[in-house]
Formats: structure tokens, C-alpha cells, sequence
């Protein structure tokens, strides 16, 4: 049971401009209450992008103690909506300076050699994994002491391209990295499940050490290519550990829906969701231990 960061970065897959106004309201204070509210009632960790917002989070998470006990963080990378910005509003030499800024002195001369190595040979997987290296480095310094990097998960849109380019290396040599290097599960979100798991099969790949976080809701909202597949793709899935997104479809069904679709599921998969308030953190993973 993960407390997600969607509410606190401005996404909504249903209403921009309302998410938005959720950021305008949230403040730092505010988004560390809400942290604090849903591992006390039950969340297990904490999924976020590597978003500015979610570095100050561990920072002051890290400095204040305010929790007392260990949770799992599972960080999404890279942020894509953020790198899009970036190279639009400063170029691309602008963002690799924003990127570069991240790193220590020594980090710094590692990532321009080894990346630089990389773009001369034409080596994408040197390529991600020294951009891996880069993005992760800050938010491991600042994470908390108590913490454990349970999985370090890929974006649907590089792990959705690489099933469209069939890339079946680069995933490979992702997985390699995150297990030996940070001796944590590697992670994939994807909106293609069935394709996902199927391709991974073809490619000889394993599952077994896998986590893959998919939506999951009664509607089908971005379960490709249907919902029926997706949930007979978890039924038969033996291996990997599936976490449901996207439970409440981005706010289009209730909490109390979309717990008796989790519910009713022949596999139940653990469970990312979002809170905007105390209240909110409080009520939904308390409610989120009766599915346990």
C-alpha cells in the first residue's frame, strides 16, 4: 500500500486545471502532513517521480524525524512532463545543465565521461544507465535514514517505447543495473500490461524479481488493451509484484468503488493511490487495511 505523489506535482489524468489548484493549496508543510498521515495509518511506502517538490519531501523528512518507523520508496523516473518543459523553456543544453546542477563535483566528472563514452559508441543502455545514475543520486542522499529503496521503477512512456521498439536490451540491461548496482527490484509502469508481460516472456526475460505498476479500475480507464485482458493477465501471473494504479480512474470513481473492484479480483495486487489531505491520507489507507 504506497502513498502516491500525483496530487502533490499537479497531475490529474482528468482535469488539468484542477490539478493545478490542488498544488496552488498544497504547500511543503502540507505535503509532508499528508505523507506522515497515510504511513501511519497503514502505507508501506512512498511512489514519487523525481520531481523537485518530492526531493524537498525526503530532505525534510530526513531532517525532522518526523517518522518513526521504516517505508519503502519507490522512485519513477525519469520525470518526463518536467524534461519536456525544460528543454522547451531553456534548450536542450539547458537541460542537461539542469540535470548536471544534481550532482556532486566528482559525480559530475563520472556522469560527463561515461555519458560522453556513451554518446560517442551509440550505447543507449550505457546511456540509461548513466542517466539512471544521475537522476537517482540526489534523492538517495536526501532520502531518510529509515528508509529502504524497495524497486526503482522505468516511465510508461520509455517502458511503453521500448515495447513499441521492441527493445528488449535496454529493458534487460535496466533490470541488470537496478539489481546489482542498488540491490533493488527493477520497476516498469506501463499502460500495456498483457503486452508488457508477453513481450518480456518472448524476450526470455524473467519476471520473477519484477515489479510492474499498471492501472487497475472497474471502468478499464487506461488498461490496454482491455480491461478483461489485463485481468486475466494478473490472474495467471505467477511471478513480478503488481501494484494498481489509477484505481479511482483519476477521480472519476469513489474510493468505496474502487476498493470493491480491488476486492473482487481473483489476484489482488498491491495498491498506489494519491491523497490531497490528513483527512484523505487517513481514511483511505485505514480503509486500505480491510483488503489486506
Amino acid at each position: 500500500m504506497l502513498i502516491g505523489d500525483n496530487t502533490f506535482i499537479g497531475v490529474s489524468h482528468l482535469s488539468q486545471d484542477r490539478a493545478r489548484e490542488r498544488v496552488e493549496r498544497l504547500r511543503l508543510e502540507s505535503i509532508l502532513d499528508v505523507v506522515c498521515s497515510a504511513l501511519s495509518c497503514g502505507a508501506s511506502g512512498y511512489t514519487f517521480s523525481t520531481h523537485p517538490t518530492n526531493l524537498q519531501v525526503l530532505r525534510v523528512l530526513k531532517d525532522s524525524e518526523r517518522i518513526d518507523r521504516e517505508f519503502d520508496l519507490y522512485p519513477v523516473l525519469p520525470y518526463a512532463q518536467g524534461y519536456v518543459r525544460l528543454a522547451n523553456e531553456k534548450g536542450m543544453s539547458g537541460l542537461v545543465r539542469e540535470i548536471l546542477s544534481k550532482l556532486s563535483l566528482s559525480e559530475k566528472a563520472k556522469a560527463v565521461l561515461t555519458g560522453g563514452a556513451s554518446a560517442l559508441t551509440l550505447n543507449p543502455s550505457r546511456m540509461l544507465r548513466t542517466y539512471v545514475d544521475m537522476e537517482l543520486g540526489s534523492y538517495l542522499r536526501a532520502r531518510p535514514a529509515r528508509t529502504n529503496v524497495r524497486s526503482v521503477l522505468l516511465h510508461q512512456v520509455v517502458t511503453d517505447l521500448c515495447l513499441g521498439f521492441k527493445e528488449s536490451s535496454l529493458l534487460d540491461s535496466f533490470m541488470q543495473h537496478i539489481h546489482d548496482k542498488y540491490s533493488a527490484k527493477p520497476g516498469f509502469v506501463t499502460y500495456n500490461l498483457v503486452r508488457f508481460v508477453d513481450f518480456l516472456r518472448e524476450a526470455g526475460l524473467s519476471l520473477r524479481d519484477v515489479v510492474i505498476m499498471t492501472p487497475f479500475n472497474s471502468i478499464g480507464f487506461q488498461m490496454s488493451p482491455s480491461r478483461d485482458s489485463c485481468e486475466a493477465c494478473l490472474s495467471t501471473l505467477r511471478d513480478g509484484e503488481v501494484i494498481a494504479m489509477s484505481i479511482m480512474a483519476g477521480g472519476y470513481l469513489s474510493l468505496d468503488q474502487a476498493f470493491d473492484y480491488i476486492r473482487a479480483l481473483s489476484r489482488r495486487p498491491g495498491i498506489a493511490v494519491g491523497a490531497s489531505t490528513e483527512e484523505h491520507a487517513r481514511d483511505t489507507f485505514t480503509r486500505l487495511r480491510t483488503l489486506r
